[in-house]
């Protein structure tokens, strides 16, 4: 009698899934090799997008291909399928998946990780419609382009209309709130030197946070590398409302909740999570922010053969007993801590609880402006920089991309110049070339 085949559902292609999936591989690569074993993996995305690089690639330094990786290339060894999980089905142990022409196919696991993520909070009035966001891949593209036609435009405008163009409202006091302001002041001032015509004009940033202090988030006795994010925005001209938040917004600007009116071109979000309800997981316990709770394995609680971990569940840190942060770390470390221990239930092994303690909290503020926090010991300017940067490309989930994101950095530390920006520049050179040959050979005709 045939032996019949385990099979391991992950559910999303971010940085859970993806370490999971490599963990995998180590703890169960005969039974994989010898076909005891198959994962599957379901995700309606075609690439991984590596956040770490969000500033960055939103200001021309990491070209697309220096963050973005296919998961046809990462998950070499299992069974892709491009599709949205509509349901799972825990009595029979079946995801339900929409695929891209509507139709719908039925996948059986034994094993079921839910790293399906969550998308930037869009409960504000008017955020959808005239707001604009980063974590989703489309909502990045749009910001990004968005940035860089306004200040074009603004280099064909009068000056009044070109002040009134340049003027940004970013919220959220967090570190993507404060990585986002800080990176796009000093991409603005790039900007406006290729302008003549913006030299003189003044742009204007606000950040508007809803505690009295930026990166509330850190413990208090973080002081110094907050004072250093904070004198940092001050040296960019950021203006920082704290103790407000945006009621509305529209295609003007933002309201605020003190009925204050701020003019704005750009109004750009990073307030929070919002998570992804997946049907069939009504019967699972949840936080107030609606994040799946699981046990000290990673287990969904009541549901064994079910693991979780990201911005979808709420993991207990084993120090604080609080819930995880959510960042890229801890989701990469959920994803190591699952497969091994969906590997040792298969192998009939104990599982490992989750103890992993955290490493630090980073963040750029520009080139050359980092701060960190590591192990407890702060670290702020270049040196943390640096840090940040060689963190964050250990982590690149593939050789071949990380390759492309250290070829850009090297392309601004040779030539001092943003790639992306240079490649773009080129084009439109070669193309205005073309158009005056175009225009001598329309007169000699």
């Amino acid at each position: 009698m045939k032996k019949s085949v385990t099979q391991i559902v992950l559910l999303g292609g971010g940085y859970v899934s993806v370490w999971a999936y490599r963990s995998l591989l180590k703890t169960l690569r005969n039974e994989i090799t010898q076909g005891g074993v198959q994962i599957t993996v379901i995700c309606p995305e075609k690439y991984h997008f590596f956040h770490g690089w969000t500033a960055e690639s939103l200001t021309g330094i990491i070209q697309d291909q220096g963050r973005m990786s296919p998961l046809s290339e990462i998950f070499k060894k299992a069974n892709l399928i491009n599709g949205k999980a509509e349901e799972i089905n825990s009595s029979t142990n079946t995801v339900y998946v929409r695929m891209e022409d509507g139709s719908f196919h039925s996948v059986h696991y034994d094993h079921l990780l839910l790293g399906i993520g969550s998308f930037d909070s869009d409960n504000i009035e008017g955020l959808a419609k005239f707001g604009y966001q980063v974590k989703s891949h489309e909502a990045f593209t749009r910001t990004k382009q968005t940035i860089r036609q306004i200040v074009e435009l603004a280099s064909r405008s009068k000056s009044a209309v070109a002040q009134a163009l340049l003027s940004f409202t970013i919220a959220g006091g967090g570190f993507t709130g404060v990585e986002l302001a800080t990176n796009i002041a000093e991409f603005i001032n790039l900007l406006k030197k290729q302008y003549p015509s913006l030299q003189n004009i003044k742009h204007t940033i606000r950040h508007v946070i809803s505690t009295d202090r930026m990166l509330n988030v850190l413990h208090p006795r973080f002081d110094r590398i907050i004072r250093y994010a904070e004198k940092t925005m001050m040296n960019y001209d950021i203006e920082i409302i704290a103790n407000k938040r945006i009621t509305k917004v529209s295609e003007h600007g933002a309201f605020l909740n003190d009925g204050s009116f701020l003019q704005s071109s750009m109004v750009i979000s990073t307030i929070g999570q919002s998570r992804i309800v997946l049907k069939g997981t009504q019967n699972m316990e949840k936080d107030n922010l609606k994040r799946i709770c699981t046990n000290e394995y990673l287990q969904i609680k009541n549901f064994s053969n079910i693991r979780g971990g990201g911005d979808a569940c709420h993991v207990k840190h084993c120090k604080t007993m609080g819930p995880c942060p959510a960042n890229a770390l801890w989701a990469i470390k959920h994803g190591e801590y699952i497969g091994k221990n969906i590997g040792h239930n298969i192998k009939k092994q104990p599982l490992k609880k989750f103890n992993y303690r955290g490493l630090g909290q980073t963040a750029s503020l520009g080139i050359g402006k980092g701060m960190e926090e590591l192990y407890g010991i702060q670290f702020t300017g270049w040196i943390a920089w640096i840090m940040r940067l060689f963190v964050f490309t250990y982590f690149m989930p593939l050789r071949r991309v990380m390759f492309n994101e250290i070829s850009d950095w090297m392309f601004l530390l040779f030539r001092g110049q943003r790639k992306e920006l240079w490649i773009e520049r080129k084009q439109m050179e070669k193309e205005k070339i073309f158009s005056l040959k175009q225009v001598s050979l329309n007169k000699v005709a």
